[in-house]
């Protein structure tokens, strides 16, 4: 990659990347693409001089929370055929080296927090006898091997 700087007429010069020594070891590494396009974009952030940090003082609470206990009235079930589990399945993971989704890592006896999460869309389908819709938000990094773990776990 090329970026561009300005020479001493401002005229813009395309210079190497800083980074490019950087993927080249990566790429050298075998590294997964994601995985390094995620790297690029933290170290161009720490180039830029960028911290990452939000500060405390542009931190304002909620001004007003609603108690449950104020809550009225009876719960409806059948709200459920309107409703759609949404659970975000990509992006972090890649930023930590992963070269699948963080949610098919193994937890507990034997399984995923994607099982987990499947389990519990499972239970409130047959709980209610509606069938609650289910949806994962992928990342690109993240699509195939989840719908492959799916398609062979829960057809």
């Amino acid at each position: 990659q090329i970026e561009n700087r300005s020479d001493i007429m401002g005229n813009q010069q395309p210079t190497p990347s800083k980074f490019e020594p950087c993927r080249e070891k990566m790429e050298a590494a075998e590294i997964s693409q994601s995985a390094i396009s995620a790297f690029e974009s933290t170290f161009k952030s720490l180039v830029a001089g960028e911290t990452g940090i939000i500060p405390e003082s542009t931190i304002t609470p909620v001004p007003e929370l609603v108690s449950s206990a104020s809550i009225t009235g009876k719960p409806d079930a059948s709200l459920l055929q309107k409703t759609v589990v949404l659970k975000l399945n990509g992006g972090l993971g890649t930023g930590m080296g992963l070269d699948k989704a963080k949610s098919l890592l193994v937890v507990k006896d034997g399984e995923t927090f994607l099982d987990l999460t499947a389990k519990q869309v499972i239970k409130m389908r047959e709980t209610y006898g509606f069938k609650v819709k289910f949806m994962l938000m992928n990342s690109f990094s993240t699509s195939a091997d989840t719908l492959e773990y799916l398609g062979k776990k829960y057809p």
